[in-house]
């Protein structure tokens, strides 16, 4: 069994500030394992080192400090627990001091130990001064110091008391703890082991994993199989928690695993070009005013080309705290909040960094411009209004709890699920059937369309004044576009039960009343309806109706479709309509003579009616389908009566 705790630390400093041999000095292992940086005296790959101290596994990830490796140095920087900003006491202060500092500031690293080293060149007096100096540095730049220590690797001064503060920060908790509970890995190195084949490492983020688990491999999705785990060449079945974490994968090449890709449960991430973010602090070259820029962005231990967009432009020889758009010049993984460094696009400055508000956006422009509010309640709401804010901001693509998990900061798929069934019962969400998965959408999006679709439709029919309104089986096909097409019948049926438009027979119209008719149409109308309701329960068919208006047939059948939808008619058959009064009295004298006298045939029916075979057929029909009769056998009884 393993140390009951771990913390995962990583340098920071100037370049031969000594940030290596301290690590040889609390741990007995070079960092510095390339024959390169062993003969320039120099660190230029990320170096790793681990040693146990009171039951804590203490893991070391070394960076170098020249200002060309910066990049690596954000790499190794990612996911560490505490940082040890190492200021040689002879030197002071130096460029890649502050850089680095504020690299550190800007990943949310909250515990930060000053550590002064080769105090054996210098007295009490001037450390003291030096120590001052870091000090205001790291308040300017607002990272709290968890404590300050003086050491020489030389002489051993203040190692011990190094490794006990260690110790004691591995007991604090953390504020910075990801919401997370599915596994994620950002890899910084991979190497091949002879008979093993891949070995890819890191420092873990969240989760917990076991062999033979499979994971998916991003930005390329390829779904890998974890052969082996090892911690600090400690094989292990299992690991979970915070640490340095080495995995031997299945069936994949070294090649294919380059640090920037990471692992993790799959489903819980998708590649995205697009983000919001949020920069607290973001400080661009030049003095043009300007809102868009080029930048490198430091996501995870990779590094992309990108787009900035700022939400509002910023003024000359100013800083920037706002909301941003992120567009990768190729795709990239992120989770709702998640940190990321910014730097210019020759990688010569860190111009600042931000946090991951919502990974997979749509593009900004006229049609879907910035939502402040929106974003603002993504940064900073509790994790019930950040999941309905981020299914507002999806709009109709709402994806699968697992990645809406990841979207909203919280922990995993059955959180989002157990979220969103809270907020579907009182009615702030909206589920629609139609695929595997019911999709979310916001009750106000629902609003939005059924509004905007009763008045589409209302100017159909003003355009159309003899149309009734759209046939049923065309209303799906209205629905927006954006909509999934499996989506779109629920969609068209929710419309009409929340009432933005109505069914009237095979149409599907608008409620509010329709402007009159034009005159001649109107008087069309009027005289075929008479026609119909004279007949009473043996109306003129279609023949009839058209022969006394030959020229006008496309016209009466629009009209009398019309009349239909309205409730002044009730369709037998093809071409063959009822006068609704007729219809009622239909219903009211079948009905009564069922309830007296028991089940009737057809028969039975027309000469009760009066009526012939060509009526009485198609009407009994209707009485079927309208829900008045029965039929069983070759008779009709009451339909309540089953």
């Amino acid at each position: 069994m393993g140390p009951a705790r771990t913390l995962v630390i990583g340098t920071a400093g100037h370049i031969d500030h000594g940030k290596s041999r301290l690590v040889w000095a609390l741990t007995g292992t070079d960092p510095d394992r390339l024959p390169e940086e062993k003969a320039r005296g120099m660190t230029i790959e990320l170096g790793f080192a681990h040693t146990s101290h009171a039951d804590v596994d203490l893991s070391f990830v070394d960076v170098p400090g020249h200002e060309r490796f910066i990049r690596t140095m954000v790499a190794g920087a990612t996911g560490i627990d505490v940082a040890l900003l190492v200021v040689a006491a002879d030197d002071s202060v130096m460029p890649q001091t502050r850089e680095h500092a504020e690299v550190l500031a800007l990943l949310g690293v909250d515990s930060c130990v000053l550590v002064l080293t080769k105090l054996d060149l210098v007295d009490d007096e001037w450390a003291a001064q030096v120590e001052g100096e870091v000090r205001d540095l790291l308040s300017e730049i607002g990272l709290t110091v968890a404590g300050a220590v003086w050491t020489s690797a030389e002489n051993g001064r203040g190692i011990a008391e190094l490794r006990d503060l260690l110790v004691a920060l591995a007991a604090r908790p953390r504020t910075t703890e990801a919401p997370y509970r599915w596994f994620r890995l950002p890899i910084d190195r991979s190497f091949t082991i002879a008979g093993r084949g891949t070995v890819a490492t890191g420092s873990v983020s969240h989760g917990a994993l076991t062999r033979d688990t499979l994971l998916e491999l991003w930005p390329a999705g390829q779904t890998v199989r974890v052969r082996d785990l090892q911690v600090h060449r400690d094989t292990r079945a299992a690991a979970h928690g915070r640490m340095r974490l080495g995995v031997n994968l299945a069936g994949i090449a070294v090649a294919d695993v380059p640090r920037g890709c990471e692992l993790a449960t799959p489903g819980a991430l998708v590649p995205t070009v697009c983000a919001d973010v949020w920069l607290p602090r973001f400080r661009p070259l030049g003095k043009a005013t300007r809102g868009q820029f080029r930048v490198r962005a430091h996501c995870g231990t990779g590094e992309v080309l990108a787009e900035l967009l700022l939400a509002t432009p910023i003024q000359p020889h100013t800083r920037y705290r706002g909301y941003a758009q992120l567009r990768p010049a190729e795709p990239i993984v992120a989770a709702w909040g998640q940190r990321f460094i910014l730097r210019d696009e020759s990688a010569t400055y860190t111009l600042g960094g931000g946090v991951f508000v919502l990974p997979n956006a749509q593009r900004w422009n006229s049609r879907h411009p910035t939502e402040p509010t929106l974003l603002e309640t993504l940064r900073t709401g509790t994790p019930a209004a950040r999941l309905v804010a981020a299914v507002q901001a999806f709009g109709w693509r709402t994806p699968p709890a697992t990645l809406l998990a990841t979207a909203a900061g919280l922990p995993d798929g059955n959180a989002a699920s157990a979220v969103a069934a809270a907020l579907l019962a009182v009615g702030t969400l909206q589920a629609l059937p139609g695929g595997e998965v019911p999709l979310l959408i916001h009750t106000q999006l629902i609003r939005q369309t059924g509004e905007e679709l009763a008045a589409r439709l209302a100017q159909y029919n003003q355009a159309n004044p003899r149309s009734p309104g759209i046939l049923c089986n065309q209303w799906p096909m209205w629905m927006p576009r954006a909509c999934p097409a499996r989506y779109r019948p629920a969609l068209a049926e929710e419309l009409l039960r929340r009432g933005f438009v109505v069914r009237a027979g095979e149409f599907i119209v608008p409620i509010r009343q329709r402007e009159a008719l034009p005159a001649a149409d109107a008087a069309l109308l009027e005289q075929a309806l008479h026609e119909i309701a004279a007949g009473g329960a043996q109306p003129p068919d279609w023949g009839h109706l058209v022969a006394r208006t030959p020229k006008n047939e496309r016209r009466l059948r629009e009209l009398l479709r019309l009349a239909e939808a309205r409730g002044q008619l009730v369709r037998l058959a093809d071409g063959l309509w009822l006068h609704v009064e007729a219809w009622q009295r239909v219903v009211a004298q079948v009905s009564a003579a069922l309830h007296s006298r028991g089940a009737l045939t057809v028969a039975e029916i027309r000469t009760l009616l009066g009526s012939s075979r060509k009526y009485v057929v198609p009407l009994v029909e209707r009485l079927d389908a309208a829900g008045v009769t029965r039929r069983r056998g070759d008779e009709r009884v009451l339909a309540e009566k089953q």
